[in-house]
């Protein structure tokens, strides 16, 4: 059996906190942060620097995991 899903935790730069990013073996990735802030009421606010769904970070991870 493969792998199922790969996950790392980094500092985000664009938001200033840290955010889970996971992979699938499918190649769809997600942001916790973005999953986490989009349904808060202040989500404007706190996603207004963020770069998803373009952010290098996932981008980078992706690509990284995808390699493996």
């Amino acid at each position: 059996m493969g792998w199922q899903v790969t996950a790392t935790t980094v500092r985000c730069q664009y938001v200033g906190d840290f955010a889970t990013i996971m992979v699938q073996p499918d190649g769809s990735s997600k942001c916790s942060y973005v999953n986490r802030h989009s349904r808060a009421g202040d989500s404007k606010r706190r996603l207004r620097d963020c770069k998803w769904p373009d952010c290098p970070l996932v981008s980078d991870f992706q690509k990284q995991a995808l390699a493996l």
